[in-house]
């Protein structure tokens, strides 16, 4: 009789997960850079910024006396370490010229479990956007994306350490 029972239980389970994974939405596809390839990342970049015209009756601001960090930047692509945890392994990399880092691209973003997909797909545009905003490694992480924030933002300390930034 309990042997019945559980597999009736085990039975019923089986068909329940089953409806569960036919009626979820498909899951977020996220597309990685490809080292050797030419084209960015799977997330767009943003627009360039559009040049505001100065009146005349501005005063223009004098250069600043702070030392340009970036001097010891050489222009080029410089990938971050791999960094691992439970949920898999997380690589970036930046692309410096003259100085600026012009690009981030994620190399590596953990498994390919939907889980990890759809987070990804919602964490690494913000990551990307607050990098390239802040010019630095050192950004905020973001929220619900307790694995990549982290893994991601450590790579990015050891690119820009590598570039000189």
């Amino acid at each position: 009789m309990r042997t019945s029972r559980k597999l009736m239980v085990g039975g019923a389970s089986v068909v329940i997960l089953g409806a569960g994974f036919a009626a979820a939405p498909e899951a977020a596809v996220l597309e990685l850079a490809d080292p050797g390839a030419d084209s960015p990342s799977g997330v767009t970049p943003p627009p360039a910024p559009t040049p505001t015209a100065v009146p005349d009756e501005m005063p223009v601001p004098e250069a600043s006396t702070t030392p340009d960090v970036s001097a010891g930047a050489t222009d080029g692509t410089y990938p971050g370490p791999v960094v691992s945890n439970i949920r898999g392994d997380y690589q970036l990399q930046i692309v410096v010229a003259d100085g600026v880092v012009t690009d981030v691209e994620f190399l590596a973003a953990g498994t390919e479990a939907a889980e990890s997909v759809s987070i990804n797909a919602m964490a690494l545009p913000v990551l990307r956007e607050e990098i390239l905003e802040a010019q630095d490694w050192d950004v905020d992480y973001v929220s619900g994306a307790s694995f990549t924030s982290p893994a991601m933002v450590e790579s990015a300390h050891g690119a820009f350490d590598d570039a000189g930034l």
